[in-house]
């Protein structure tokens, strides 16, 4: 188990490694109130960025020591009878990770050039090799084997990687230019492939937001493109063009490109490839067609014992033109033909509901004329929780067997839920596919990611592996870096974590396996995860930090008032 080095030299967490459920005293209670606190000023405070060179050249890789983050075993949370170690560090923002047999194949997204994308090979020896990294469009965000070939879901196509490394383009043309993009693919009993498929925009309107995630000067072309033929209500959304210094007024309308207005009772032809949908292919990329739709990013899609499909799904944000409010993460079982609501119907309820409504915004309304049925999710999660890597125990000596294990990537403050100071994600849950509760199963012991709590724990789980061995591998995305330039990933801090049943023996005793890096890409020349913040947001700044500053003070004061009279 690799428990890294910590900065004091002396952690008072290391003397039982895998002690779980360790009691917070009254300073680590402190430090998590003022960790929840702290966050979204951390965040609105230096959200700014301008784009970077868009031809990045890396400098040569150079193996790495010692992983460059804190792990420790104690800073996550687990049932009794399980232990956690890292068995993989050093990873570039990996998003994905599957055996082919007893060998791990990782994804390094390339997200945002942190880094190159690859496909790297771990074997049970510990070597590793490099299945792929030429002509992979970042990010990389699934990996499937069939038949003894990989294919590889990547921005815009799906492709099968040959023994040589080079890329065979089956599925081309996918709608990934905006918020979201294709992410998992799984082989299903019928033999097809089965792929999640993201929405373009946050809720059906191309916006300033989409500046902001700095998209839409690169693609100002990009718009929603529903499954089916859809009719239009006709409403259209003022915005200040950020493309432009004068920033001039826009409308735009739903299932347009930024600046172009809907008409009322106008048509918009359908396709099957689409936003916010499952699709299915053959091997080869021929009989594209849609599964379900309605589902705003589907990221997890995995089939249980009986042959039935489930995805996670994120819900919308609270942002852009059109802000949803309130609305949570979903896991779902696949219905064949289904509509799952996205863009009038959040957990089964119309836009119009008044628990949709940001209350500093107007109330939603409905952008289609007409709607098929609505179709419901099986378990819901926190707002903005994340809901990313799924797959289903097989139980054996890990436990739980059918049971969901969901991977929470966790929320973006504040871009996508605004001044929300209780962080939702950060964890990996266990759904009952029985009765559809939803329970912690490994959280950090701090709130929040690791890298903001300066603890041990998980940064950002991203998506899950049973090995054959039964135990769960979970990908961990890594740190963001917030500097003065705004929010950027941090290279090399991504991990894989292994948690297995405490009658099992860790893989990796003498510490984490760190991977060669690929040539790093210098940081002044990586892009920005978001590009500006309007100004609803910067002005909330100095706000929460007052009030923050405000609530410190009452904290502090409250603790010395007790010590005080104990002490009389």
């Amino acid at each position: 188990m690799d428990t890294g080095n910590h900065p004091s030299g002396a952690d008072p967490y290391r003397r039982n490694p895998y002690r779980l459920h360790k009691p917070l005293g009254a300073r680590h209670t402190i430090a998590g109130i003022l960790t929840a606190l702290l966050l979204p000023v951390m965040l609105i405070g230096h959200a700014r960025a301008n784009q970077a060179d868009p031809t990045p050249t890396p400098s040569p890789a150079v193996a790495p020591t010692q992983a460059p983050r804190l792990f420790d075993a104690s800073h996550i949370n687990l049932p009794p009878g399980y232990k956690i170690e890292v068995a993989v560090a050093g990873l570039s923002v990996p998003t994905t990770a599957i055996f082919d047999g007893n060998d791990l194949l990782v994804a390094e997204s390339g997200w945002v050039n942190t880094a190159p994308a690859r496909i790297l090979r771990i074997k049970p020896d510990w070597s590793m090799s490099v299945v792929a990294s030429e002509g992979l469009n970042s990010p990389v965000t699934g990996l499937l084997v069939k038949d003894g070939q990989i294919y590889v879901s990547h921005k815009g196509k799906v492709s099968i990687v040959g023994g040589d490394g080079k890329l065979t383009d089956i599925v081309t043309g996918l709608p990934s230019n905006g918020d979201h993009q294709n992410n998992n693919i799984v082989l299903g009993p019928d033999g097809k492939i089965y792929l999640g498929q993201g929405t373009v925009t946050n809720s059906g309107v191309v916006g300033e937001d989409s500046y902001i995630f700095g998209w839409l000067p690169d693609h100002p072309e990009a718009h929603e493109v529903p499954c089916k033929d859809i009719t239009l209500v006709g409403q259209n959304f003022e915005t200040e063009d950020p493309m432009v210094k004068e920033k001039p007024k826009r409308l735009t309308g739903a299932y347009k490109p930024y600046g172009q207005q809907n008409k009322p009772d106008e048509v918009i032809k359908g396709d099957p490839k689409c936003g916010g949908s499952i699709a299915r292919f053959n091997p080869d990329g021929s009989g594209y067609e849609v599964v379900a739709w309605g589902l705003r990013n589907p990221f997890g899609l995995e089939f249980d014992k009986s042959g039935k499909l489930w995805a996670t799904y994120h819900g919308a944000d609270v942002r852009g033109s059109r802000n949803i409010y309130n609305d949570p993460d979903y896991l779902v079982k696949v219905e064949e033909g289904a509509w799952y609501g996205w863009p009038d119907y959040f957990e089964g309820k119309p836009a119009t509901d008044p628990s949709l409504k940001d209350p500093a915004k107007e109330q939603p309304q409905f952008l289609w004329k007409d709607h098929p049925p609505v179709a419901r999710a099986y378990a819901y999660f926190r707002s903005h929780a994340g809901v990313n890597g799924l797959v289903f125990s097989p139980g054996g000596e890990f436990g739980f067997e059918g049971d969901a294990f969901i991977a929470e990537f966790g929320s973006f403050l504040p871009v996508t839920s605004g001044t929300n100071v209780d962080p939702a994600g950060f964890r990996v849950s266990r759904v009952s596919t029985t009765d559809a509760s939803v329970e912690n199963f490994a959280t950090n012991q701090l709130p929040g990611p690791a890298y903001i709590n300066q603890g041990g724990g998980f940064d950002r789980p991203s998506d899950l592996a049973f090995a054959p061995d039964s135990s769960l591998y979970v990908v961990d995305w890594g740190a963001s870096n917030l500097g003065p330039e705004g929010l950027k990933l941090t290279p090399l801090t991504g991990a894989i974590w292994r948690i297995y049943k405490d009658s099992q023996q860790p893989v990796r005793p003498e510490g984490a396996y760190i991977v060669q890096p690929a040539p790093q890409i210098p940081e002044d020349q990586r892009k920005a995860e978001v590009r500006n913040v309007p100004e609803g947001y910067e002005m909330l700044a100095p706000q929460i930090a007052i009030a923050v500053v405000v609530l410190l003070l009452v904290i502090v004061g409250a603790v010395l008032l007790f010590r005080r009279r104990r002490a009389a």
